[in-house]
C-alpha cells in the first residue's frame, strides 16, 4: 500500500538493501570498472560504428546488475524511454517521428551479472588484453543476443550470426579466420568411384540386353 508498480525492464528499479549489502556491491562495481568501462566503450563503436550503426540503439552505460540471477545480461531501458513493445507499435505507424524514436528508444542499459562464469572469464580476458577479439566478440554477442531476449530488434542479423561462427570455431579449436579450401579427394577413392561408375553402366546395359531377348521372344 503506497507503493507504486514500476517496470522491471526499466534501469533505475530501485531494490530495498541493508547497509552491508550497499558496501558490498559498491565494491564489486569497483571490481568490475575495467570491464563496464571497455564494454561500454566496444558497444558505442558497435552501435554507431559498426554493425549496428543503422539500429538506432545507443548505449547510454553498462552496469553491474542487482537484479539478475541466472542470466548473464540483460537490456533496459531509462525510466522515459520506449520499451521493446512501444518501439514495435512507434515504428509500424505510417507518420511516425523518426527523429522522436530515436531519441526515446535508443537510450539502453546494458546491465551485467557479476556471478556469471562468462562475465567473471570476460573479465579476466580484458583486464589481460583489452584487444583480446574473443572478449569483444563475446561482448558484442551478449548485447545483441540480451536485445533479442528482451523484446527488441536489431539491425543485421547476419553479424550476429557471424560471431556465433566465430566463436564456435575457436571452441572447437579451428582458426575463424583462416580460408575455405577444397576438400582434396585421395586418388584411390577417386579411382574406385569411377570403377563403381563403370560397373553399374555395365549393369544398368546388361539388364536392357535381357530385357529385349524377352520382348523378342
Amino acid at each position: 500500500e503506497g507503493k507504486k508498480f514500476v517496470s522491471i525492464q526499466k534501469a533505475d528499479v530501485k531494490l530495498d538493501e541493508t547497509e552491508e549489502e550497499k558496501k558490498r556491491f559498491s565494491k564489486i562495481k569497483d571490481m568490475y570498472k575495467p570491464l563496464t568501462d571497455w564494454w561500454k566503450d566496444s558497444l558505442t563503436d558497435l552501435t554507431e560504428k559498426g554493425a549496428m550503426k543503422d539500429a538506432g540503439v545507443k548505449v547510454e552505460k553498462v552496469e553491474i546488475s542487482k537484479r539478475l540471477t541466472e542470466s548473464p545480461v540483460v537490456v533496459v531501458t531509462s525510466q522515459f524511454g520506449y520499451s521493446a513493445q512501444q518501439e514495435r507499435v512507434m515504428k509500424a505507424q505510417a507518420f511516425q517521428n523518426k527523429e522522436q524514436i530515436s531519441m526515446m528508444s535508443g537510450r539502453k542499459t546494458l546491465e551485467v551479472n557479476p556471478n556469471h562464469p562468462v562475465i567473471i572469464d570476460l573479465l579476466s580476458k580484458i583486464k589481460a588484453d583489452k584487444e583480446d577479439k574473443a572478449a569483444k566478440d563475446t561482448a558484442a554477442v551478449l548485447f545483441q543476443t540480451a536485445l533479442i531476449e528482451s523484446g527488441y530488434e536489431i539491425a543485421d542479423p547476419s553479424a550476429l550470426v557471424n560471431r556465433v561462427y566465430r566463436l564456435m570455431s575457436k571452441e572447437l579449436g579451428v582458426d575463424p579466420d583462416a580460408p575455405l579450401k577444397e576438400v582434396e579427394v585421395p586418388e584411390e577413392e577417386e579411382e574406385a568411384e569411377e570403377e563403381d561408375d563403370k560397373d553399374e553402366g555395365e549393369g544398368e546395359d546388361e539388364e536392357e540386353e535381357e530385357k529385349d531377348g524377352k520382348e523378342e521372344l
